[in-house]
């Protein structure tokens, strides 16, 4: 499940790696400003149908992947949180403020520099940019307005299937911290940090995916330790 834009292409680096392993499905979000958390959780669940699946959530996607493991119970063998958080990271008015900035006037690259840090490449920057400019801007506002007010803590600590949270050491959009916080809080669950900003799917491929299928396989094995 993708990040702000919904779009899912930015999974096209960790794809490769993880379909080595399963059956890889990216969901990709309608732009319609009219969805709120609950439209994309219904969205996940009827594309997930009956199957027996992970699900990984990045950025704002982590509370649709935990609303979705808190409602579909044993049909989710675990869940993967990647650069994301289960409270608005930010206070409100900071987020709602936000959801009014054009990014497009944002320098590109100081929004580079958020999103990638120094492990950007120039393929990588121009993808974001064609994103940027395509993303509606209702849209995104919506979804800014949607993270704002977003707090699954209750449901991420009742879930019962196994977690694993991705995180950049250097990521300044969405701290790490209370993510470690909930993570130490709670059974069954594990943060890996890598040396990355908030992009790490992109920018750390081949290592997250590898975290993600020794994941897989022992959660699998029911040997998953916290």
């Amino acid at each position: 499940m993708p990040g702000l834009d919904g779009t899912g292409d930015l999974f096209d680096r960790v794809t490769p790696h993880l379909a080595r392993e399963f059956k890889v499905n990216v969901v990709r979000y309608p732009q319609d400003p009219t969805l709120g958390y609950a439209g994309y959780v219904e969205l996940v669940r009827n594309q997930i149908g009956s199957r027996r699946v992970y699900v990984l959530g990045e950025s704002f996607s982590g509370p649709v992947a935990v609303l979705v493991a808190s409602q579909l119970r044993d049909q989710v063998r675990g869940i993967v949180l990647a650069a994301t958080f289960i409270k608005n990271p930010w206070p409100q008015w900071f987020m709602r403020r936000a959801a009014r900035v054009d990014p497009r006037a944002t320098p590109r690259n100081m929004r580079d520099a958020l999103l990638m840090g120094p492990y950007s490449d120039p393929e990588l920057r121009n993808k974001v940019e064609d994103i940027v400019r395509s993303l509606s801007r209702p849209v995104r506002a919506a979804r800014f307005r949607a993270a704002a007010e977003v707090d699954v803590q209750k449901d991420f600590m009742r879930l019962e299937c196994p977690v694993l949270a991705l995180h950049g050491r250097s990521d300044w959009l969405v701290r790490k911290a209370p993510m470690q916080k909930a993570i130490g809080e709670k059974g069954r669950a594990r943060m890996i940090v890598f040396p990355a900003a908030h992009m790490l799917l992109q920018t750390r491929p081949a290592e997250t995916a590898t975290e993600i299928i020794e994941f897989t396989r022992s959660s699998a094995e029911e040997n998953y330790e916290a």
